[in-house]
């Protein structure tokens, strides 16, 4: 989304302008919302005469205003001002919204930010999913921060939250995990290959890197978790395919995480049920189950909260009572809820009952006004 400033106004536009003033009466009609914006913007905000800002600064705020009624019309009114909505109202909207925050970034993100948490509250309200999916969640159209505006310290708080909803993530959820293990890592490769006395050691482990980047940016290699070290494996998998310093397209990596938590299950549905378990194998299961719930809570807990369920009804059908007690119950591996996951609100639901089993209850007390 690019950032667009007043001196990329094409000089020819701005030399036909008149002097601009602080006005207050900006409309933005129905028909065409985006094209009759983007004149605005450019006849009253990116010009290439010498302006005072603060009658820059009134006009973005005016016509972003306008912008805003316009959305809102073309979504809960329809494009007729009737109430029905249709997929033209909304790919105006679409199109106007993207254009409008593409502006606030540069401009003014506050008001933007401020806004955009109403509009998603009405578009799930009016349960118009595709549009929320589509639009707001695929086009990252949620508050501005560090990522898309330089107004912000890149230190902000990342809106996550603003996105777990309606069944979504945040679009970039999978590239936000903690850099400090990738860190850990380089100062280690880089002790190993200085004190390496084989410099041909240190290009094999450079070479191996290469590889592992080209995999990480592409999606392409094999998840594999075995029985006998089914964490450390787990971890290496995490490592050199999803925690790198490459920038990998955030639906690459989302993909990747989904890769290795689905090899994850396997090998815990492998060692708990084919056969039977030893103390050491449930062990290795209850390690790995918890590495991969914390893994969950960061890039997305929705796929381990529904396959828990099923892990649990096996574990218990299977009668592996101990596991069942010690592990799952006392370590807390249910579902992810508010005090797992940034992705979930104080009041969201509470797992109890997911507990309830097998004369277990909830190691974690309810909320008081739950």
């Amino acid at each position: 989304m690019s950032k667009r400033k007043a001196e990329d106004t094409s000089t020819e536009m701005a030399s036909g302008a008149e002097k601009i003033s602080i006005k207050t009466n900006f409309t933005i009609g129905l028909t065409e919302p985006l094209k009759e914006y983007q004149k605005l913007i450019e006849t009253q905000v990116q010009v290439d005469e010498i302006v005072d800002d603060e009658i820059i600064k009134n006009n973005f705020e005016g016509i972003a205003a306008a912008a805003r009624d316009v959305i809102w019309q073309l979504l809960f009114a329809g494009s007729d001002g009737d109430g029905g909505v249709t997929s033209e109202s909304q790919q105006k909207a679409s199109e106007l919204l993207e254009e409008y925050k593409g502006d606030a970034t540069f401009y003014d993100p506050w008001e933007y930010n401020d806004w955009i948490t109403k509009l998603r509250d009405e578009v799930l309200k009016k349960e118009l999913l595709d549009f929320w999916r589509d639009t707001i969640v695929k086009k990252q159209l949620g508050p501005c921060w560090s990522r898309d505006c330089d107004l912000f310290d890149g230190d902000d708080t990342p809106p996550l939250e603003f996105y777990a909803h309606g069944g979504c993530t945040a679009p970039f959820a999978a590239s936000l995990k903690v850099r400090a293990a990738n860190n850990e890592i380089r100062a280690s490769d880089a002790s190993d290959a200085e004190s390496s006395r084989e410099p041909l050691d240190g290009e094999e482990r450079s070479a191996e890197r290469s590889a592992d980047d080209e995999a990480a940016f592409t999606g392409v290699f094999d998840a594999v978790i075995t029985r006998e070290q089914p964490l450390s494996e787990y971890r290496d998998l995490m490592t050199r395919f999803v925690l790198t310093d490459v920038i990998v397209p955030d639906e690459i990596q989302q993909a990747s995480v989904k890769k290795i938590a689905k090899a994850a299950q396997d090998v815990i549905w492998q060692i708990l049920f084919e056969g039977a378990p030893s103390q050491e194998d449930q062990d290795k299961a209850a390690d790995l189950l918890q590495e991969y719930k914390t893994d969950s809570g960061f890039y997305g807990p929705w796929e381990y909260n529904e396959w828990i369920f099923k892990l649990r009804d096996e574990v218990l059908a299977k009668e592996l009572l101990d596991f069942w007690r010690e592990k799952i119950v006392k370590l807390e591996l249910g579902p992810c809820w508010s005090r797992d996951s940034d992705f979930f609100e104080n009041d969201d639901d509470v797992p109890l009952e997911f507990y309830n089993k097998a004369g277990c209850k909830a190691p974690f007390n309810p909320p008081a006004d739950t």
